[in-house]
């Protein structure tokens, strides 16, 4: 068993490594683009889906414009956003999630948000999921998700985060 887990741990790890090396600085940036906040609330073991939020802050005076998330811990990130009409919230797929010039946006519980589908392991409180944004002119912004339990915050008191369900 403890074979199994330890060849488990490497082609994780190494797939993880893989995912983030090759970078090419002519397309991979993370200088305009300043990435606060990155969580993904900790799910039930058997969830086929969750969120990501994430605050980005443009500091170039050019939109960037993001079109496809991946990560190597799910099958698939879709980016979604909420519409409300006459009282009733519904969830959207979008295209793109536009950060302006100069200003910023946040990916939030109620907002537009990314969807993370189909985990291929179990995800655990503490541990980081690795993503890559691409904007429209194909250039690759590397993100860190931290995982978090936000049901101990509340059990010790320190922070009420009920509100982080979408």
């Amino acid at each position: 068993m403890k074979f199994l887990i330890s060849v488990l741990t490497l082609t994780f790890t190494l797939s993880s490594h893989a995912f983030m090396s090759g970078i090419d600085p002519t397309r991979d940036t993370q200088g305009e683009i300043d990435i606060i906040g990155a969580t993904i609330p900790l799910a039930p073991p058997s969830a086929s889906v969750n969120a990501g939020y994430v605050k980005f802050t443009n500091t170039s005076d050019k939109d960037v414009e993001f079109h496809s998330f991946t990560s190597p811990v799910y099958d698939s990130v879709e980016m979604h956003v909420m519409e409300y009409k006459s009282g009733t919230a519904k969830m959207k797929q979008a295209k793109k999630i536009l950060v302006p010039a100069n200003t910023s946006i946040e990916l939030k519980p109620g907002g537009t948000h990314l969807m993370l589908i189909g985990p291929r392991r179990d995800i655990k409180a503490g541990e980081q999921i690795l993503m890559i944004a691409q904007d429209s002119l194909e250039r690759r912004f590397m993100l860190k998700f931290n995982v978090v339990d936000f049901r101990e915050s509340k059990a010790d008191g320190s922070n009420d985060h009920s509100h982080h369900n979408h």
